[in-house]
């Protein structure tokens, strides 16, 4: 239905042009044969309306023909109906109440109609092209995102096995000398498990839900540490946004990975979410060893293009990842999303 009111539109508009530039033209004509403007105007439209009208009804109902095809038909249709058109009103002229008189206005209004159809008519099919290339780009996107989404959802589909595999041993190496110790992490894996398992059946999360899980994370990390980590979450938001699941994990676990345990006396994790104006800001902080100290492949750059690809894919070029030394002394990644490509929860 939108489509079809789009196309009346864009028809709407050749005649209102057609219309304008024909009532300029027999100002032109009436200045060469000075008669009523009216005559002069109706037989401007009828060359003018006629070319525009064979466009549109052959192009409806022919539309294999190529579009020299269709040009050419709808010349021939305009000289005719326009030459009948004219002869009709100017016959009671005794100038031109024969057709070899017509010569004049035939070769006149062929002259017009050219003009008026190429440069209308051109500009119709340019409007066309635009459409089609426009509804390209946005294929182009869905399918964009929908490669985004099934990576995430193999994403989803499983938590890294190393750290699974760490996180078992020092609960089995646990259960002997702090039972309560290895109890606190087996409870904070299975609520890892489970909002890991829930999310893998939605294609939105929100800010809450992820807080939860990276908080289950870096508990879990925590309890394998010990001292060499701190951390502490802080979300000043008033409601619970959504946001893509699994989209902060990947940040805090380079934070832990990269930048707290290469660094003998470890450090803190901050992970701060406010809103600013128009702007939601996630800031995920580490006070480890540093973008200086570590090697872009083998540190916090693996998986950021990643992060940063499924942010402006799913949040629009407004939205923003970006890495930077932190004030910690680590480093902060920083994540901006535009308050209205984010829907409020309930």
């Amino acid at each position: 239905m939108a489509t079809e009111k789009n196309s009346q539109a864009d028809i709407a508009k050749s005649f209102a042009y057609t219309g304008a530039f024909c009532a300029v033209i027999a100002l032109v004509t009436q200045t060469i044969w000075p008669s009523a403007y009216i005559e002069h105007l109706i037989i401007s439209l009828g060359y003018g309306f006629s070319s525009v009208i064979g466009a549109i009804t052959i192009s409806r109902f022919k539309p294999e023909l190529p579009t020299r095809a269709i040009n050419l038909f709808s010349l021939v249709f305009a000289m005719l109906f326009g030459t009948a058109n004219a002869y009709f009103w100017l016959r009671t002229y005794d100038k031109f109440n024969s057709l070899a008189q017509m010569k004049p206005i035939v070769v006149l209004g062929f002259i017009f109609t050219v003009t008026c159809f190429f440069y209308f008519y051109t500009y119709e099919q340019k409007l066309v092209a635009q459409k089609e290339l426009e509804k390209a780009k946005r294929i182009q996107s869905e399918q964009e995102k929908a490669l985004l989404m099934s990576q995430l959802r193999q994403l989803q589909s499983q938590i890294e096995p190393h750290f699974l595999f760490n996180t078992l041993a020092n609960v089995n190496a646990l259960i002997s000398d702090n039972p309560t110790l290895a109890q606190a992490m087996l409870e904070k894996l299975t609520e890892l498990l489970r909002g890991t398992l829930v999310n893998s059946r939605s294609s939105n999360s929100t800010i809450d839900s992820e807080l939860s899980l990276i908080d289950a994370y870096l508990a879990i990390q925590k309890i394998r540490l010990g001292e060499r980590l701190t951390y502490r979450i802080d979300n000043t938001l008033d409601g619970s946004f959504e946001l893509a699941p699994l989209l902060l994990q990947p940040l805090v676990e380079n934070a832990v990975q990269h930048g707290i345990e290469p660094k003998v006396d470890g450090g803190e994790i901050v992970v701060k979410v406010s809103q600013n104006e128009q702007v939601i800001s996630i800031d995920i902080g580490d006070s480890g060893v540093g973008l200086s100290e570590t090697s872009p492949n083998s540190g916090h750059g693996i998986g950021l293009q990643n992060t940063r690809d499924r942010v402006t894919a799913l949040y629009g070029n407004d939205a923003s990842l970006q890495i930077k030394q932190s004030s910690l002394g680590g480093v902060l990644a920083s994540i901006r999303i535009p308050i209205d490509k984010l829907h409020l929860e309930g």
